[in-house]
């Protein structure tokens, strides 16, 4: 980064460009009143015909070329005041440029922080609303154990509420995705217990399917975030649609780490599939049709991807620092809830 211009600075060079045209002019004055010297003694030692030789031939050359040299500097002095132009202006647009690009990557900050805001309290409805749901259960229950039960799985959405906000109060100024290596199959292990042990209580179950562990690159906030919002999807999938399983498996493509994130419920249609990724366009009676979206964006700002296979798998794909091995598809580890 360049140092900050003082006006000090400023001050130091303007007074420096102006004792190099001083010294310049001066000169220029020197050099012209030498050949004005030499021309009056020429001149005068050719009206008394005493100019010969060597000083005759350097006369004559003098007296034939200075119109030369006098026309070529005035032209390489005109040629100056236009270069001097064209270098203002191109400063003044350089300058006019760059406070262009820093007002846009502001706002380009600004976007980013509120699109993922908007990630964050997208997600957070939904516990929300599946506490609000369990608080007027509780309030009809009459069966001590049954309230009971009701208490710790609305602990549970809760937590997952203040995970949400813990997220939105974490949020770097900046916006930008924080990119380095993290272990993926932790994450997605952490995911699955996570979130398994809100579906349990609707009898889903979520595993993690994967080999050994794969590093990759990006920002473990924005995948959890994704992540989270793909089995929230496939969860009211299956509770509208029927089945009982969601898979999430990490497997390491062709220098990418992908992850999959399918379910045993009924598949997309095919009307829906061509609008997945358009805002505010959901299928989810409480959805708000901005999950997706977000997810996809925020794929893509860390060189990454959402897309979907089949109707019924999510993949994404983020790009892979180091992978342990190659990740056995035949012999998965598994991580339940």
């Amino acid at each position: 980064m360049n140092p900050p211009v003082t006006l000090a600075a400023v001050a130091e060079r303007r007074v420096l460009r102006d004792v190099r045209l001083i010294a310049s002019v001066v000169a220029g004055a020197l050099v012209g009143l030498g050949y004005v010297a030499f021309d009056v003694l020429s001149e005068t030692r050719i009206e008394h015909g005493t100019l010969t030789g060597v000083l005759a031939s350097v006369h004559s050359v003098v007296d034939r070329s200075s119109p030369v040299i006098v026309g070529v500097l005035l032209g390489v002095f005109v040629h100056s005041i236009f270069l001097r132009r064209d270098l203002a202006r191109a400063e003044a647009a350089a300058s006019r440029a760059d406070a262009l690009r820093t007002r846009l990557l502001k706002v380009e900050r600004d976007q980013a922080i509120w699109v993922l805001a908007a990630t964050v309290l997208h997600e957070l409805n939904n516990p929300l609303h599946a506490l609000g749901l369990l608080l007027d259960e509780h309030t009809t229950e009459r069966d001590e154990m049954q309230r009971a039960d009701l208490i710790e799985r609305a602990r549970a959405h809760a937590g997952r509420a203040r995970q949400h906000l813990a997220t939105l109060r974490s949020l770097r100024g900046y916006a930008e995705p924080d990119v380095e290596p993290f272990s993926l199959g932790q994450l997605v292990r952490s995911l699955a217990e996570d979130m398994g042990a809100l579906a349990k209580e609707d009898g889903i179950s979520v595993r993690a399917e994967y080999g050994l562990d794969v590093e990759a690159r990006g920002d473990a906030t924005y995948v959890r975030t994704i992540l989270e919002n793909l089995v929230d999807n496939s969860l009211c999938a299956i509770r509208d649609g029927g089945g009982h399983e969601i898979t999430v498996r990490l497997r390491a493509e062709a220098e990418r780490a992908v992850v999959y994130v399918v379910d045993d419920g009924p598949p997309i249609d095919d009307e829906a599939q061509g609008h997945l990724f358009e805002p505010l366009r959901s299928t989810k009676t409480h959805g708000l049709g901005l999950g997706l979206p977000i997810a996809r964006a925020l794929a893509r700002a860390m060189d990454g991807d959402l897309t979907l296979g089949n109707g019924k798998s999510f993949r994404l794909e983020l790009p892979l620092k180091r992978s342990s091995s190659v990740v056995n598809a035949k012999a998965p580890r598994e991580g339940s809830p």
